[in-house]
């Protein structure tokens, strides 16, 4: 009898267990949702708190890493019971990690959003390596957004097609010293005629490898050439380098002006930047728009640097948030986006002193709040408004452009 009661103890307990294993089973399945099992923003929210997401995103920039595991850490936290772990990896590393999962058939990886553009998503999106399409059911992007934007649309002349969602923009803007420099360059020209007046006084990064100064040679394609929209098209090589002959022609003929008398460049952005903040060069580049005023205000810079763009235009560039195909946490990971898209993020990121980031939404969609706000930092982040910016934003070229004309550079301006 004994026997008989302990038997049938166990056989509760076994009952017990195999049903606790099913509702778990059941709420694991419910809980992990991919993103084709979403029907709308409900089972977003349902399936995708309190889980734990890793972004892959470059590292090299601490002010965006301390936003990330800072503030945005902190809001996910407070809206969702997300933990964010941000993980330092460049582009070619983790699009190498997720074909590899791809070939080995790997259902479950163990990133859940990549921070990605240009080129880099072009390998991503014709590979198979992401999860989509899913921007329709983000509800900021929708709110608060042009669709009709270019970039909401194409990345560097890429179809979207809803696999990439929109986190910031960023522009070709220049820094100088008003009291070295009271009138300065308004275009590539009279960048020419100033640097044969100051000859030392100015440079930019070296191709290859740094894309401050590849950006610099694209954007001097605009004016130079008089095309615009070309450069969104299909050219062959060999017409390309056509009409590529008069920027390298001038670029040839700056050269011998510039700091070191061109014999070298600085090889990133960071060491053009450090010549600037030992005068040794009057003026400086980037995409930051707001770095500049946060320098100045931490000192780095002198009170007197300020920014502004070209009258003939300075490229913009986009960047994204794209879900691997194998994500572990889709529907957490587009919570996260959706954060990252709010107003309230947008912003933020904006602020001089945290990233100098430039918002990708729609300020006329902006309720009044929100408007007082952006209005607020966008006066204290520097000189240039977000319309001015606008105003003179250049589109990207065709990502594929992009190494003929550091080809095209090494060969001709430096005979490599």
């Amino acid at each position: 009898m004994k026997h008989k009661q302990i038997f049938n103890k166990l056989k509760l307990v076994s009952l017990i267990l195999v049903s606790i294993l099913l509702l778990s089973a059941c709420s694991g399945v419910d809980e992990t949702k991919k993103i084709e099992d979403l029907a709308n923003w409900q089972d977003v929210l349902d399936s995708g708190k309190n889980k734990e997401v890793s972004i892959l995103m470059w590292g090299g920039n601490e002010s965006i890493n301390q936003y990330m595991d800072g503030f945005v850490a902190t809001r996910l936290k407070e809206l969702y019971g997300i933990t964010l772990n941000r993980v330092p990896m460049n582009a070619p590393d983790y699009l190498m990690k997720l074909i590899n999962e791809k070939k080995s058939n790997l259902d479950e990886g163990t990133a859940d959003l990549l921070w990605i553009n240009a080129e880099n998503f072009l390998t991503a999106k014709t590979g198979g390596l992401l999860s989509g399409p899913f921007t329709s059911l983000l509800p900021n992007l929708n709110t608060y957004y042009d669709l009709n934007a270019s970039d909401l649309n194409y990345d560097s002349g890429i179809e979207i097609e809803g696999y990439e969602a929109i986190w910031g923009r960023a522009q070709l803007v220049f820094t100088y010293d008003t009291q070295m420099i009271t009138s300065p360059p308004k275009n590539f020209e009279e960048l020419l005629e100033w640097a044969k007046a100051h000859p030392g006084k100015f440079t930019y990064p070296k191709l290859p490898d740094d894309f401050v100064g590849t950006a610099f040679i694209r954007n001097a394609f605009y004016e130079l050439t008089g095309q615009r929209d070309i450069f969104q098209t299909d050219m062959t090589e060999e017409e390309f380098n056509i009409l590529a002959k008069p920027v390298m022609d001038y670029f040839t003929e700056l050269s011998p002006y510039l700091w070191n008398n061109g014999e070298s460049y600085p090889a990133t952005q960071a060491q053009l930047d450090e010549l600037f903040k030992n005068g040794e060069i009057d003026m400086t580049m980037g995409f930051e728009v707001g770095k500049t005023a946060g320098l100045v205000a931490s000192k780095v810079y002198p009170a007197t640097a300020t920014t502004y763009v070209f009258d003939t235009g300075t490229i913009g560039n986009s960047h994204y948030l794209a879900i691997p195909f194998n994500a572990p946490e889709q529907a957490a990971a587009l919570l996260v986006i959706d954060f990252l898209q709010s107003p309230e993020a947008q912003t933020e990121k904006m602020k001089s002193e945290v990233w100098g980031d430039m918002p990708a939404f729609d300020v006329t969609k902006l309720t009044a709040e929100q408007s007082a706000l952006f209005n607020t930092v966008e006066q204290a982040t520097g000189s240039l408004s977000l319309q001015e910016l606008t105003d003179r934003r250049l589109p990207e070229m065709k990502s594929a452009y992009i190494d003929w004309i550091k080809s095209l550079w090494m060969d001709t301006v430096t005979g490599r």
